[in-house]
């Protein structure tokens, strides 16, 4: 499904997708596959890219409240380390205030917490698609009948 507000947005600026393609630093082939829906999940980095082109924010053009769509604004790996914007959900929010204003122990102890429960939901994850992967039914043994025609003529010479 084509993103009608970007569309609205590119419009209502005059920006072509040639345009907003050098303006976000995103490829053509890229940024069509976003306009026309046919990337899932946009990289923040891409959105806000688009957004700061656009000269509005990220929200405004794509429909991304944290409540809407919780892992679509999720950190990746690949965008570790990089400069983000991110509307933090209210629990994100809360979480990120015990954190900084946290004694060193109380800031380990969230942080272990946080890699134990990671690994359990990548172990969830794991299983739950193993589980997937398995449910295939074996092929049944069968046997090979063999056809002799009586009189036939082969045709390899």
């Amino acid at each position: 499904m084509k993103n009608e507000k970007l569309i609205a947005f590119m419009n209502t600026k005059g920006i072509s997708r040639a345009q907003l393609s050098a303006l976000s630093g995103i490829s053509a082939t890229t940024l069509n596959r976003i306009i026309n829906g046919q990337v899932l999940h946009v990289k923040t980095t891409q959105m806000q890219a688009i957004a700061k082109a656009l000269g509005t924010d990220v929200h405004s053009v794509f429909d991304s409240a944290p409540v809407q769509l919780p892992l679509s604004l999720a950190i990746r790996p690949d965008e570790a380390g990089s400069s983000l914007t991110k509307l933090l959900s209210p629990d994100e929010s809360l979480l990120l205030y015990w954190y900084q204003n946290a004694l060193e122990e109380g800031r380990n102890t969230i942080l272990s917490r946080a890699q134990v429960e990671f690994h359990k939901a990548q172990m969830e994850i794991y299983h739950r698609a193993d589980g997937i992967k398995n449910t295939k039914k074996k092929s049944e043994p069968y046997e090979q009948l063999t056809l002799n025609f009586a009189g036939a003529k082969s045709d390899v010479s």
